[in-house]
């Protein structure tokens, strides 16, 4: 027996929420025939195999040896291919149909708005383009320069295919519902000649008329005019507003979480008393602040009331509250003690380089000093932060030695820096390399400055 007739039939039936019995029913037979044919246990006769297809609209061949689900999902994927080809075409007809119908007047019109439409997607699209590329750049600027490249111009491709596409799609909708909508919905209701004489003969001038003799449209009708037009553009442009206000916004939110994370932080300088209450009382002032724009901004995009006179006294308390605040920090700083250059912090590092005839030292522009000695090689000497390392790079070509601090530890900078300011003082926490001291013998000093001096000459 055919086991995929027997399995056809079953999910045919199913899928039109027949049971046994009423399918059969409708073929004239009995219940018991329909359970054997879906168990494969009998095979029906070619009238019912007929009669079976008319019912489910299959033909012979799918239901007695095909996938009834394959079928079914391709002869759907074609319908949908089917229908967006017809749907472009009947544009392109429609379009055709209606300039060759319209007035001069009317073609000029509709092509300079369209103009507009298009100028403005351009601005829109590179003012898109412009923020995503900033937005790209920096969120990948941690990654090697050619791999950056690499992604950064795959994505504005991506980019400006979207922006294309978008421009596209709301260029055509823009015109189907301002002209081919319309356009249609005429000719649906002017049937016959009399109806449209009828409608010339009309006085009102809000009609939009099929002239008789030229057959041409002449848009007329205030709701269709170019002052509807002027407001559903500015409705489109503050759909853009509203887009980018809720990118602000979703910054906002961003600076709205780094406040409260500076809140619970104050309070790690409790210790200083009125900069800890005044630094405190300013955060909490920035955050009423930055909460009433963020209120503002989402009241906007989502058309809602703004309780206008508690936002605006909120905002000034918020702003009185933030003058004292500054006050207070101004106050409580005048007690503390300021140290720079504090020997508490710095520590003293030296390194051993090989000197070589065309060897100098690149400290990025600190100054150094020469101490003849003994050595024929290079000892290098220098103070910097106790939280930071010394670090050196020879290169080959010319053998310059660039020398700079790495900082690899900023928790224990900014626990010292608390600390600090828990007892009251400020110091400063310099990471770069200070009485830089180089120990060499006469000679080399002389190549090394030598060297120097020929190299930045050079470059």
């Amino acid at each position: 027996m055919n086991n995929k007739f027997a399995e056809n039939l079953k999910k045919v039936r199913k899928e039109n929420h027949l049971s046994q019995e009423q399918l059969a029913d409708e073929l004239g037979v009995s219940r018991q025939a329909i359970s054997k044919w879906e168990s494969s246990l009998a095979y029906p006769e070619m009238d019912k195999i007929i009669a079976l297809c008319d019912k489910f609209d299959l033909n012979i061949d799918d239901l007695l040896h095909k996938d009834i689900r394959e079928v079914k999902g391709e002869e759907e994927r074609k319908k949908t291919l089917n229908k967006t080809i017809d749907d472009f075409l009947n544009f392109i007809t429609d379009t055709i149909n209606l300039f060759s119908n319209m007035s001069f007047k009317s073609k000029i019109k509709c092509l300079v708005e369209q103009g507009i439409i298009i100028a403005i997607l351009f601005i829109i699209a590179n003012i898109i383009i412009y923020l995503g590329n900033s937005l790209i750049s920096n969120f990948w600027g941690f990654l090697p320069t050619s791999f950056r490249y690499l992604i950064n111009n795959f994505l504005e491709t991506i980019l400006i295919i979207f922006c294309i596409i978008s421009a596209i799609i709301i260029l055509a909708h823009v015109f189907k519902t301002r002209y081919l909508d319309y356009y249609n919905k005429l000719k649906k209701n002017l049937k016959n000649n009399e109806e449209i004489e009828k409608i010339e003969n009309n006085t009102k001038p809000n009609k939009t008329l099929f002239k008789e003799k030229e057959n041409q449209i002449i848009i007329r009708d205030p709701k269709h005019s170019e002052y509807n037009f002027i407001n559903s553009l500015l409705k489109f442009i503050i759909g853009i507003i509203k887009f980018l206000a809720l990118w602000l916004a979703l910054f906002i939110c961003f600076i709205l979480v780094l406040l409260f994370i500076g809140f619970i932080v104050s309070f790690l300088v409790y210790k200083t008393g009125l900069f800890f209450i005044g630094f405190l009382l300013a955060i909490a002032s920035l955050i009423t602040i930055t909460t009433i724009f963020l209120l503002i901004i989402l009241n906007f995009i989502f058309n809602r009331k703004s309780a206008k006179k508690k936002m605006i006294w909120t905002f000034i308390i918020a702003l009185a509250t933030l003058g004292c605040a500054i006050g207070l920090i101004i106050i409580g700083s005048l007690k503390f003690e300021v140290l720079e250059n504090n020997t508490s912090i710095l520590k003293t590092e030296e390194v051993e380089l090989d000197m070589q005839d065309y060897t100098f030292i690149d400290t990025f522009g600190k100054d150094i000093n020469y101490v003849e000695a003994d050595n024929e090689n290079i000892k290098l000497e220098a103070k910097l932060n106790k939280y930071c390392d010394l670090k050196y790079q020879i290169q080959n070509n010319p053998h310059g030695i660039l020398i700079w601090s790495d900082c690899t530890k900023p928790m224990k900078i900014i626990k010292q820096f608390i600390n600090n300011l828990n007892n009251k003082k400020i110091i400063s926490l310099n990471n770069d390399i200070q009485d830089i001291t180089i120990y060499t013998s006469k000679e080399n000093i002389a190549k090394i400055k030598n060297n120097e001096e020929n190299y930045f000459n050079k470059y």
